[in-house]
């Protein structure tokens, strides 16, 4: 099978260009219009239509791949690096022993009694 215009690490770099660069304009966007929801969702729409268009695939695919000399972007850098800081809630947790307060062998039997004796009163 051909590799088509370009390899993996390429396509993969041309992608998270691409991704930055519409997150930083959405940013922008957001911030400028941040009291005007008829401008924000004009805007918006008006990306959402270029993201879309011929000049987007074109301008994507005009673009030249760095390799290893590839830096992210500054404001990518400092989200990334703010992420980093973040510390996921759910590895805090510590599972308990669902065991820990086992029923003694009398109060098990009366359980189980009670659970298999059906009460005619209620049938």
């Amino acid at each position: 099978m051909t590799a088509g215009f370009s390899g993996r690490e390429a396509n993969a770099e041309r992608s998270l260009e691409k991704s930055s660069r519409e997150l930083r304009t959405l940013k922008k966007v957001i911030e400028k219009y941040k009291d005007d929801p008829k401008g924000k969702k004009k805007m918006l729409k008006k990306m959402q239509k270029y993201w879309r268009s011929p000049l987007a695939e074109v301008k994507s695919l005009d673009y030249k791949p760095k390799g290893a000399s590839w830096t992210p972007p500054k404001d990518l850098e400092a989200n990334l690096e703010a992420m980093a800081e973040y510390v996921d809630p759910r590895e805090e947790c510590v599972e308990t022993d669902i065991n820990n307060n086992a029923l003694t062998v009398e109060q098990e039997e009366e359980l189980r009694a009670k659970l298999s004796k059906t009460d005619e009163e209620n049938d």
